[in-house]
């Protein structure tokens, strides 16, 4: 099947339920994870999701770097226990108040993760971008999300990249990649460079480049969430407070303004009328 072309009129986006064959992976699941963060980019970036996510839906819960075990349902996974690692997942509706070692659906009712995603790497972007895939496909997860950094893959998939896989009722994945940046640091949202993710999930996806380069010359790029409804990106904890921080410095500077004006004005009026006391 060839790809579709996305409904918005000049958008960068493309639609496919293609996935690319792929050379083996030289990674092995069974391998410790710890170390698997192989670059700076590639743990800022987890730690910057991980933050957007617990920041904004507290509702919900999201897990970084973990283990995944689920009982298959269907297909060749029928009945088997699945292990899969996912850099971030985020559960829209799930309480956990302590901290996990793994997550085992089998103890949560054998609840998906809303979204999954992987940022991609030198060692594991052929599995992320095809065995993974089929994986997720056939435990239904919602939406499973994958992008570069940096330039860690082959030339298919150099950034900027982002490829996200959403659920459709007949049990396929609609694939949808965006080769665009919707925007570079500090300016300006381009709306038809946004993954919208309609009902599945309270943001969308879009690709941000990065002022900041990788080895002194290579472009870096970061998976933003944007607002549902405005081209607004979900903040960070840490921009959160400076944003209040700087409203309570102006409404600081309103007081003390209206402070001065009525100061003046008793001012003005002992010198017509004289000492009121």
């Amino acid at each position: 099947m060839e790809p579709r072309s996305h409904p918005i009129e000049g958008s960068e986006l493309k639609r496919s339920t293609r996935i690319e064959n792929a050379p083996p992976d030289l990674f092995d699941p069974d391998a410790p994870r710890l170390g698997r963060r192989e670059s700076e980019p590639h743990s800022s970036e987890i730690t910057y999701l991980h933050d957007i996510l617990t920041t904004n839906f507290p509702n919900g819960r999201t897990m970084w770097d973990l283990h995944h075990y689920f009982m298959g349902t269907k297909g060749v996974l029928k009945d088997e226990k699945v292990d899969i690692v996912f850099d971030i997942s985020f559960f829209k509706d799930l309480q956990i108040p302590h901290t996990l070692s793994s997550y085992d659906a089998r103890n949560y009712g054998g609840k998906l993760p809303d979204i999954a995603i992987n940022v991609l790497s030198k060692s594991t972007w052929r599995a992320d971008l095809s065995e993974h895939v089929d994986t997720c496909k056939n435990l239904s997860i919602p939406v499973y999300a994958v992008f570069s950094p940096y330039k860690v893959t082959s030339k298919v998939y150099e950034p900027p990249f982002l490829r996200v896989f959403i659920l459709e009722d007949d049990g396929s994945y609609d694939q949808v990649d965006l080769h665009e940046v919707t925007l570079k640091e500090g300016k300006e949202i381009k709306e038809k460079n946004i993954i919208d993710l309609e009902k599945k999930l309270p943001f969308r996806l879009g690709l941000m480049q990065m002022k900041q380069l990788h080895q002194g010359d290579q472009p870096r790029f970061r998976l933003i969430l944007i607002d549902p409804s405005e081209p607004e990106i979900f903040l960070t904890r840490a921009e959160k407070a400076e944003v209040r921080a700087e409203k309570a410095e102006v409404r600081a500077e309103k007081a003390e303004v209206r402070a001065e004006k009525a100061e003046e004005t008793i001012e003005a009026y002992r010198r017509k009328y004289g000492n009121l006391d």
